[in-house]
């Protein structure tokens, strides 16, 4: 039995090792140092090395104080106390707040209005009438204020000299020369921000719902206030806290209209503290803090509290958008829409081209003196009498635009990649990092990077510049990125990580194809924003660095205002091209998307 039982096991088979095992620590190890996620971290400190840095340089720099002698620096609140106890910044303060609430109010009634009408309403050549509308959103503000200077200055403005001329009346009947002119300019020039929040929600919106309301009796003006608004108040609200905020860091209106005559604002105060003879950046760096503070908190209401909200404007049944019938109305209608473009695109244009043929500017249109010299003197830079400024200017803003549209994309389509399409432990980190930089207005911003590498090689460079647009401005790009990448599945990512593709050939081979039309849109966008810049670009240049819109700044504070006119319509030629060309690329939808 012992012999048969051995025949019948017979010897052991040999046994082949395997690899040996991991433990799960070292699993966890090798899945957190993969290509994916190293290019999560390194991204993720990149961004915040950008973002982060200078707002805690900025934080930090707040609370040091010159000493007596103006070199050393010592720890204490004497900044922020002098805000409150100085002569000029407070008042600065109370007419910030009035600027951007009146700014605020102007553009959320033009926004709103505007957007009804061209959404749900019959009026004539809506859709002509619409790519006019957003122009403002492209053009500079800064520029905007130099022309309606021109327009409505007491002494020197058209307006008011053909009303004494022709009108018969015996002094200027404008002036935007005080803070309502920095009210009315900012509200014209904003009103494009509340407008494309609101006339996507108006057109995705039920007809029924406002049916129902006129089936009850109720008006057309009764169901536009009590049920169309209502509705699409999360947009309105949005749009509302937005314009605030920019208004709040708008510097080129003030400088213009405000500044010259006794109505400082804090971006002009802080300009003054931090860049003038008596620079003092540490009070620049305090200002700035508290104008942030400002901003932040309005920004985080606001995606805290009312993006997340809104109604359901679009029932489970299908239904065709239809139109409010304005009856005879529609010619009213029509005729508001004209006007908001002569005041805020035509008028403007016809001020800046008017004034820029003639040698002196005195309120009066003198044909035979018309000439191109202006623009000779600022556009060609081989003149022996051109203005260095000028034609700097020109040259430093296609290269910023240029390299920094370029650079800002590249690092938004891999920003975007990381946040949708991996799961590294660091992509909640990125999205949060890319909504700092929209929170905080372009001048505090650049007073962060000032004094974050004012000792620096780059300080004085163009590249101190690239850096402040790129860390301000790509999360612009980013945004419109990421918007086109969610509406694209998945799942063709997916069957290519299958197949054993890297995240890096994937997004190579698969990925950027099929984003090529929204990233050239993106890419146009970010020229635009650069080539108009201001905010940073007067905290960051030094002679030789100057931006276009710098050169805008050195002509109205050092020239006359024919050469600033000249050189403001050449700025505004190249954004409206470039806007045409937006608008081609990126479709109808793309700003409202």
């Amino acid at each position: 039995m012992q012999e048969v039982a051995t025949v019948a096991t017979g010897p052991e088979p040999q046994r082949t090792e395997g690899p040996p095992r991991r433990s799960k620590a070292e699993n966890r190890i090798r899945a957190l140092f993969n290509q994916e996620n190293i290019a999560t971290m390194v991204v993720a400190l990149i961004i915040g090395i950008a973002v982060i840095l200078p707002l805690i340089a900025l934080f930090i720099n707040s609370f040091l104080v010159l000493d007596d002698s103006g070199w050393d620096t010592e720890w204490g609140f004497d900044n922020y106390l002098l805000m409150v106890t100085d002569r000029i910044i407070p008042k600065a303060f109370v007419n910030t707040i009035l600027i951007s609430s009146g700014s605020t109010v102007l553009a959320t009634f033009l926004g709103v209005s505007l957007a009804w009408i061209n959404a749900r309403t019959n009026c004539p050549g809506r859709d002509f009438l619409e790519p006019y509308n957003l122009i403002p959103f492209f053009l500079s503000p800064f520029v905007g204020a130099i022309a309606w200077h021109n327009l409505a200055a007491p002494k020197t403005g058209l307006l008011n000299n053909w009303a004494q001329d022709y009108l018969g009346f015996e002094t200027h009947i404008l002036n935007v020369d005080n803070l309502w002119g920095v009210i009315w300019v900012t509200g014209i020039f904003f009103a494009p921000l509340v407008y494309l929040f609101v006339v996507g929600s108006l057109r995705r919106m039920d007809p029924s719902l406002e049916d129902s309301a006129r089936t009850t009796g109720a008006g057309l003006f009764k169901t536009t206030m009590t049920v169309t608004l209502p509705l699409v108040m999360p947009g309105i609200l949005s749009g509302a806290i937005i314009v605030f905020v920019t208004s709040a860091g708008e510097f080129g209106v003030p400088f213009k209209l405000s500044a010259p005559y006794g109505w400082e604002t804090l971006t002009t105060q802080i300009f003054s503290k931090a860049v003038g003879d008596d620079a003092n950046h540490y009070l620049g760096a305090a200002m700035s803090m508290a104008l942030g503070i400002i901003t932040v908190v309005l920004i985080w209401i606001q995606q805290r509290y009312i993006a997340p909200r809104s109604f359901t404007t679009v029932t489970g049944k299908g239904f065709r958008p239809n139109v409010l019938d304005l009856g005879s109305w529609k010619w009213v209608a029509f005729g508001y829409n004209v006007l908001y473009i002569l005041v805020a695109v035509v008028l403007p244009i016809l001020s800046l081209l008017v004034v820029s043929l003639h040698p002196v500017w005195e309120a009066t249109i003198q044909p035979a003196q018309m000439s191109f010299i202006n623009y000779e003197k600022t556009l060609f830079f081989w003149r022996e009498d051109s203005i260095q400024a000028a034609t700097n200017g020109i040259f430093n803003s296609l290269i910023l635009a240029l390299v920094g549209a370029t650079l800002s994309m590249v690092l938004a389509i891999v920003v975007s990649y990381m946040i949708h399409r991996t799961k590294g432990p660091m992509t909640r980190l990125i999205d949060f990092l890319c909504v700092v930089p929209i929170g905080f207005p372009g001048i505090v911003l650049a007073m962060g990077v000032l004094v974050t590498y004012i000792q620096t090689p780059i300080y004085a460079t163009l590249w101190i510049l690239l850096l402040g647009y790129v860390t301000r401005f790509f999360p612009y790009g980013q945004r419109n990125v990421s918007s086109i990448m969610l509406a694209i599945s998945e799942e063709l990512d997916q069957s290519s990580r299958m197949s054993g593709a890297s995240w890096f050939t994937t997004l190579k081979r698969i990925t950027i194809p099929l984003l090529k039309p929204g990233i050239f849109a993106g890419w146009v966008l970010l020229f635009i924003i650069f080539l108009r810049e201001l905010s940073i670009s007067i905290i960051l240049y030094t002679t030789g660095t100057e931006t276009l819109s710098v050169g805008v700044y050195y002509l109205s504070n050092f020239e006359n205002e024919p050469l600033t006119a000249a050189l403001s319509m050449a700025q505004t030629i190249v954004l409206l091209a470039a806007i045409f060309l937006f608008r081609r690329v990126a479709g109808k939808e793309a700003l409202t998307a």
